[in-house]
């Protein structure tokens, strides 16, 4: 069967196909079956031979006459394919569904059943699903999501045990991305003391919880988290280095008193440790006094920096340094006074050999000699003992870094007890006149006659040499 459609006249036969009128009929020529469609698509009536059926009426007389061509249909009207109507249904309800059945015949009931178990069946589904978008997934599901990098979310974990079943499973994992991640999350949602209890049960989560802060640069709240969480000298140490960052000294002073009280001062693994870092106050206290004299008579130009003008400050500077400083301005005076070297000492229960190897290399460095004849004099040795604990030959070492004199050289190397050392070190710098003496000392006359080589002649080391080879007194080593 064909269906041809119009909804417009020809031009030459305006008499059948009337404009004004708006009215359009429809035609359709088939072999074995004719019938007419009006524009909505319903059919009006089959014919036969003559009979015709309009939308007008049924006029028994008309003859039917096939168009000479098919007619052409507008665009904003619907097509239709015999009583089929091919625009998209508006509605799929289940009361269109019912109304749809009782148009179409052919449906039996079981099949109506059919339908409507099959509706309520997807019903169910689709409320299921609604309900189910909210229901959190496995937390297996999740971690595993977490450790390959793929789109997750934790808050649809409400309860606590989720909650710490999922820690315990990114732990398991051994995923530290993952662990940071639920920590945080756990922070976020629990109160304070839950999630210090539950983090405290596990130190893998603290140590991944103490990186995280450490790389947010959030010094200050690690070390009060630390502490919390019982890392006692962890959160020390935190807070201790948070100390070393302020600039002023006097700030400083105050934080590490503060620190030393709060972190330190009680703890039995930390005894050590707290005894160094309140020497390091104390330290700090004294050089903060001594630098504000010592600033205001350098800008006085008072005794000792008339002479010998202050190159830096004091603050912050080793206790060795400390000391270098104060042999090297206020060697001579009291123990009584703040900036005195012996109080130092004295204070910090420094050794004998840290005090004379610096106070010498002090007044070496200042040329002060004679601070160097009463620091080495027994009377000035702290310890008062016979001699002091630093061998002459470290003396003479530093007198050598500080190119001292050669009479001052010779003075000291003459009481070095080591007379193969002592011969050794006068020959690799030419102090003859103590090469001479030494040798003398040794009695070995082959080395006296070796060495007349080395001198000048003429010179007084010569003479000194020719006087001794000449004396018959001495009982040489043969």
């Amino acid at each position: 069967m064909s269906v041809r459609y119009s909804l417009k006249g020809d031009e030459e036969d305006e008499g059948y196909w009337n404009q004004k009128e708006k009215r359009q009929n429809f035609f359709d020529d088939a072999d074995d079956e004719n019938e007419i469609i009006d524009w909505t698509g319903t059919r009006i009536e089959e014919f036969t031979g003559s009979q015709v059926t309009s939308a007008r009426g049924t006029n028994k007389n008309a003859s039917f006459t096939k168009p000479s061509r098919p007619v052409e249909i507008a665009n904003n009207f619907p097509k239709t394919v015999g009583t089929k109507n091919l625009s998209k249904p508006t509605s799929s309800s289940a009361s269109s569904l019912e109304s749809a059945v009782k148009r179409d015949s052919k449906l039996s009931h079981t099949e109506v059943s059919k339908l409507y178990a099959e509706v309520t069946s997807l019903k169910r589904k689709l409320q299921s699903s609604e309900r189910s978008r909210w229901d959190a997934p496995k937390v297996s599901d999740t971690i595993i999501r977490m450790v390959m990098g793929e789109p997750f979310s934790l808050e649809m974990y409400k309860s606590l045990p989720d909650k710490l079943t999922l820690l315990d499973s990114a732990i398991e994992y051994h995923d530290g991305n993952s662990i940071t991640a639920i920590v945080l999350f756990l922070k976020k949602t629990l109160k304070n003391s839950i999630f210090i209890s539950e983090l405290r049960k596990r130190p893998v989560a603290i140590n991944h919880y103490a990186v995280y802060l450490r790389s947010m640069g959030d010094e200050e709240v690690l070390a009060s988290q630390l502490q919390i969480l019982g890392r006692k000298e962890e959160a020390a140490m935190c807070r201790y280095r948070l100390t070393l960052q302020e600039s002023s000294p006097q700030a400083r002073y105050q934080s590490m008193k503060k620190c030393t009280d709060s972190y330190f001062e009680g703890s039995k693994i930390l005894h050590r440790e707290t005894v160094l870092l309140r020497e390091q106050c104390s330290l700090l206290n004294k050089q903060i006094l001594i630098e504000g004299a010592d600033s205001k008579a350098s800008r006085e130009r008072k005794p000792p920096f008339a002479d010998c003008p202050k190159e830096a400050e004091l603050y912050f500077l080793p206790l060795i340094t400390t000391l270098y400083y104060c042999c090297k301005y206020h060697f001579n005076q009291s123990q009584s006074s703040i900036s005195s070297p012996e109080s130092l000492v004295k204070e910090f229960n420094m050794s004998e050999k840290q005090y004379v190897m610096t106070a010498a290399k002090a007044c070496a460095n200042q040329r002060k000699w004679a601070d160097l004849d009463t620091l080495l004099a027994p009377k000035k040795w702290i310890m008062k003992t016979k001699k002091p604990t630093v061998g002459f030959d470290r003396i003479v070492g530093i007198l050598l870094k500080a190119k001292a004199p050669n009479d001052i050289l010779q003075k000291y190397m003459l009481m070095m007890d080591d007379t193969t050392k002592r011969l050794e070190t006068a020959k690799k710098y030419k102090i003859h006149s103590v090469v001479i003496e030494t040798l003398k000392q040794m009695r070995d006359l082959r080395g006296l006659q070796n060495y007349r080589t080395e001198v000048t002649y003429g010179s007084s080391e010569d003479i000194q040499l020719q006087t001794l080879l000449k004396n018959t007194s001495i009982k040489w080593k043969t």
